[in-house]
């Protein structure tokens, strides 16, 4: 490989490389093969034509095209690992010759990651995140689990009331005339769940079962179906039938019922453990939260646009696989919320900005501590990692390819240098 640096202007770099004429080779004969069932001459059948005949033909470039883009990816990949360059971007290319005796020499424009000068990390200050758990905190939760234990009873002898369930026949109208979704049959609706337009279930509450009346309502200028958005709507609503819940008493009886324990104080006991946990790894992340912003703060980087829409990007994609485990596409997500891609970018670039300048100041910090992984601590990772997918650990470890493996390894030093931001930090008590 000859590699060689044209000129670097902040994360701008130019360079080229030189493939030798035995590569070259190797891209040709592939051309060759992967071209030569689609070309026929007088004399030959398809498949059979020398390479050298075919050249003649349409010229000796006919393959070259090809032969490129095979050989491309490999030396380019060698090139920047012999330049040591971060690259952060696809690159944009020129050949600058082509020749079998002298092989290709290509010219590259790539964006690398930025310089990033560190300031202070260590001993910085941050407001101590309360932990406590109260006991407003443990009958909140055991409100929680009464309400998910609730029975369902029948009411006949009051009007419905926010929090029942009703049974409702519904036909909306605008301007008189039915539009398209706005009916329904044998509807259950949870009054107070704020799943209808803002005053629908407000209108439902007080009346009877076998009422027939009428509701208001405003489509929300921001409404998915823009025919309907902004409008007034007049709903024709029957009541058909209310039902209430009804809680179980909070008892030893509740507690040996949905829960492993045989007492309420016992069950209280756990719960007040559990979210004692849960209230520590919180405030923990918050203060941590808090570490990375001032120490970012005190970085100074110039980071390239390409970063900040790589990770846009990223985010996107897995956002969407998840809308995609529940069955859903992007456009009915779109739809529904009443959304765009454009406007989902936009709420995605605070965060893109905050996780691309944190990611960059750790990576940093890695390097100046000269912090290491061990390769026992790395292949525990790599078990780790493969049992969370239900993968044997030694399976892990000898299918993991190794630049995977060096990835994870620059994941684990990323969390190294936010620990040691964490260790060496100094909480302050809140102000009263």
């Amino acid at each position: 490989m000859n590699a060689t640096l044209i000129s670097k202007e902040k994360t701008e770099v130019k360079f080229s490389f030189e493939v030798s004429p035995e590569v070259l080779e190797t891209g040709l004969a592939f051309a060759y093969n992967k071209n030569k069932n689609q070309i026929a001459l007088p004399g030959f059948r398809k498949g059979k034509v020398p390479r050298k005949l075919i050249e003649a033909q349409y010229g000796e470039n006919f393959f070259y095209e090809d032969a490129i883009n095979h050989i491309f990816p490999d030396e380019y990949m060698a090139a920047i690992k012999e330049l040591g360059l971060d690259v952060v971007s696809a690159p944009t290319l020129d050949v600058e010759y082509i020749d079998k005796a002298k092989g290709v020499k290509f010219l590259i424009d790539v964006t690398v990651k930025p310089e990033v000068t560190l300031g202070q990390y260590k001993g910085l200050s941050v407001e101590k995140v309360d932990a406590e758990v109260k006991d407003e905190d443990v009958m909140a939760e055991l409100e929680r689990v009464q309400k998910q234990n609730a029975r369902n009873v029948e009411v006949t002898d009051r009007p419905a009331q926010m929090g029942d369930v009703v049974k409702i026949d519904y036909e909306g109208s605008v301007d008189g005339v039915p539009f398209d979704g706005g009916k329904a049959e044998d509807y259950s609706l949870e009054l107070g769940s704020h799943s209808f337009i803002e005053g629908f279930e407000d209108q439902v509450a007080g009346h009877s079962i076998g009422e027939n009346f009428d509701i208001n309502v405003t489509f929300p200028e921001a409404y998915h179906a823009p025919e309907l958005a902004g409008k007034p709507a007049v709903f024709a609503i029957s009541l058909k039938g209310i039902t209430a819940k009804e809680l179980p008493e909070l008892n030893d009886a509740f507690a040996e019922d949905v829960s492993e324990f045989s007492t309420l104080d016992e069950y209280k006991a756990d719960i007040l453990a559990k979210l004692a946990k849960e209230k520590t790894e919180r405030a923990k992340q918050l203060q941590g939260d808090k570490l990375l912003d001032a120490a970012v703060a005190n970085c100074t980087m110039e980071v390239p646009q390409v970063m900040y829409d790589n990770k846009i990007n990223s985010m996107m994609k897995e956002f969407e696989q998840n809308i995609m485990q529940q069955g859903l596409s992007m456009d009915i997500y779109y739809q529904y919320m009443g959304t765009t891609e454009e406007a989902m970018r936009e709420n995605f670039k605070d965060t893109s900005m905050k996780s691309v300048d944190a990611r960059l100041m750790l990576e940093q910090i890695a390097k100046e501590e000269n912090l290491t992984i061990s390769q026992e601590d790395l292949d525990a990772e790599v078990v780790k990692y493969g049992e969370s997918y239900g993968i044997d650990g030694k399976t892990m470890l000898e299918m993991m390819r190794e630049e995977d493996k060096e990835a994870l390894k620059q994941d684990m030093l990323v969390r190294a240098a936010m620990k040691l931001i964490e260790d060496t930090a100094v909480l302050t008590e809140p102000e009263k």
